[in-house]
């Protein structure tokens, strides 16, 4: 049974390198990502700004990396690719320490 766990696992990082390496696919279209809109485009598809959005629109400015990208490489695709790993990275992160705490109390 563990050797199953194992090639899941490496099916699973296969999968998210694969769409990691496809993030920036979204340049080439002219819309921005979902969930990505700036006030002025909220503004443009709904006809006004929420009030909750433009209250809270300052604390959800910070950005990593400013753009996906990475002030030392100056390709706009690699700083997707680089984005994306370093989030997967840190979301298995996350997941492993909470796994390893859990583990600890029981």
């Amino acid at each position: 049974m563990k050797k199953d766990v194992g090639n899941n696992f490496k099916t699973i990082l296969i999968i998210l390198f694969s769409l990691a390496i496809l993030t920036p696919l979204g340049l080439l279209t002219q819309n921005p990502a979902f969930g990505e809109w700036t006030e002025e485009e909220i503004k443009k598809m709904l006809g006004f700004v929420p009030e909750g959005l433009k209250k809270y629109a300052v604390v959800y400015k910070f950005d990593l990396f400013d753009g996906y990208s990475v002030k030392f490489i100056h390709n706009q695709y690699i700083g997707y690719i680089l984005s994306a790993l370093i989030g997967i990275a840190v979301i298995f992160a996350v997941f492993f320490l909470l796994k390893h705490l859990m583990t600890e109390r029981e």
